[in-house]
């Protein structure tokens, strides 16, 4: 038997949580289910853009704008300089990070690109402080650190990332590199 008290809040859980009285449907099950669904969508799109973000991209150029020299006719190739950058460009290639002091990926790049010279002849890693290079900051719409740009051997930038660095992905853009590097040098003698 059932007292006062409990008959008067079964009857309040009935009105006032109708997910919960018999025969009210998908209530509380289509809402777990949208839930579960808006999570995995969440969770897609978060994949998609991490993985998108780890990528060499080639260097996109605006309409009217030229990192390479500002207020210059716009130039095919961005070359980079000694005198830019500060340091020696490699024989190979050259990879140019943008750090900051307050960056929490900056640290793991740079042992990545640190580890990659040291394996690969020819290629450079050269760190600025974006603070310290705000021409080249601007030049480049740097908007978040840690952002690589992949130099040739003539400082023609490649491509750029931003962003944590995996080790393979900058081999893979260190290769297709050489690869547009020697098929440029093949037509050229052609």
């Amino acid at each position: 038997m059932t007292t006062p008290v409990a008959a008067h809040a079964l009857a309040f859980s009935r009105s006032a949580l109708p997910s919960t009285a018999s025969g009210a449907g998908p209530g509380l099950a289509g809402r777990a289910a949208l839930v579960v669904l808006l999570l995995a969508a969440a969770s897609a799109a978060w994949w998609v853009a991490s993985r998108r973000a780890a990528r060499f991209k080639p260097l996109r150029r605006r309409p009217g704008h030229d990192p390479a020299a500002p207020g210059n006719p716009a130039t095919d190739t961005v070359i980079l300089t000694r005198a830019d950058l500060g340091s020696s460009l490699g024989t190979r290639a050259t990879f140019v990070q943008f750090s900051t002091q307050t960056c929490a990926s900056c640290p793991q790049v740079h042992r990545v690109l640190a580890s990659l010279t040291e394996t690969e002849t020819g290629v450079v890693h050269i760190n600025l402080p974006a603070e310290d290079h705000m021409d080249l900051v601007r030049r480049f719409s740097v908007f978040r650190t840690p952002t690589v740009l992949l130099l040739d051997a003539h400082g023609a930038v490649h491509s750029r990332t931003s962003g944590p660095l995996a080790r393979d992905r900058a081999l893979a853009a260190l290769a297709q590199l050489s690869e547009l590097t020697h098929l440029t040098a093949r037509s050229a003698h052609a």
